[in-house]
């Protein structure tokens, strides 16, 4: 598709895609927006985990007695009371949001491959230009003008991917088990 054509249809895109967050938020008001390190510690539950903790719901119900210590960390309205009606109501709108998530997940992805694969269609051969285009700005003051920027970004991209692997922690040597060497 020709690149006009393919920049109408990404800014049509954009528009359909804002329409929809915004009916999104319409329909289910108060989304909520966590930080990159809340995404990352969040719970994941696993498949079929919803109706287990359904059973933990009902047992709860059957000897409510037995979890009386529980009551105030449900963030209920009842901090003497462990309220299973409201477990049981977070856990169901966990599922139907994951539902959700899940049939709008396919849109996503297809648009993140189709992303990844564009890359791969160009990254490599202008890594491969810069390296030529860096080397020629030694001698040329009017290349090194306009590539200068450039050269700045790279050296912190790659400062920056150094200085996160100085700081991971190589993972310990296992320890032999006794007989092997």
């Amino acid at each position: 598709m020709p690149i006009e054509e393919f920049r109408v249809r990404a800014e049509k895109a954009k528009a359909l895609a804002a329409e929809f967050a915004e009916k999104l938020d319409g329909l289910f008001p108060g989304l909520v927006t966590l930080t990159k390190e809340q995404r990352k510690t969040a719970p994941r539950l696993r498949d079929g985990e919803h109706v287990m903790l359904r059973k933990v719901l009902d047992v709860v119900d059957m000897k409510p007695a037995l979890f009386e210590s529980l009551a105030d960390q449900d963030e209920g309205m009842d901090p003497n009371r462990f309220e299973t009606a409201l477990l049981r109501e977070r856990l169901e709108k966990h599922l139907l949001f994951s539902n959700v998530a899940e049939s709008l997940s396919s849109m996503g992805g297809e648009l993140g491959d189709s992303t990844l694969y564009t890359a791969i269609k160009f990254r490599e051969t202008l890594y491969a230009a810069y390296r030529i285009a860096k080397a020629h700005a030694q001698t040329d003051r009017k290349v090194m003008d306009v590539l200068a920027p450039v050269i700045d970004f790279m050296r912190k991209n790659t400062a920056a991917a150094a200085a996160a692997r100085k700081g991971r922690k190589p993972a310990p040597a296992p320890t032999p088990i006794s007989g092997e060497a």
